[in-house]
C-alpha cells in the first residue's frame, strides 16, 4: 500500500488484453483499505477530506463539486 495515499485499492488482474502498442489489464477488486481520517460519520469515503486527484492526457487536476449520482443522472 501507499502511505500517503488515504485510500487503496487492491486488485487481482483477472484478464490481460494485448492492444498491440499496449496491454490492458482487466481487474477484480479484492478489498479497499481506507485510513480513518478521510472518512465520515458513517464510515464512508469525505472526498474533501482525501483530495483526490486524476491524471488525464498529461495533466493532474484536482475533483471539483459532485455533479450527480447513481450513473449519469443529475441531481
Amino acid at each position: 500500500m501507499i502511505k500517503e495515499c488515504p485510500v487503496n485499492i487492491e486488485c487481482k488482474v483477472t484478464k490481460i488484453l494485448s492492444l498491440g502498442a499496449h496491454d490492458m489489464f482487466i481487474g477484480e477488486v479484492v478489498k479497499v483499505h481506507r485510513d480513518r481520517s478521510v472518512l465520515d460519520k458513517e464510515g464512508n469515503v469525505d472526498y474533501s477530506k482525501a483530495a483526490p486527484i486524476v491524471y488525464n492526457q498529461g495533466e493532474y487536476w484536482s475533483l471539483g463539486e459532485r455533479i450527480g449520482r447513481y450513473g449519469f443522472s443529475a441531481e
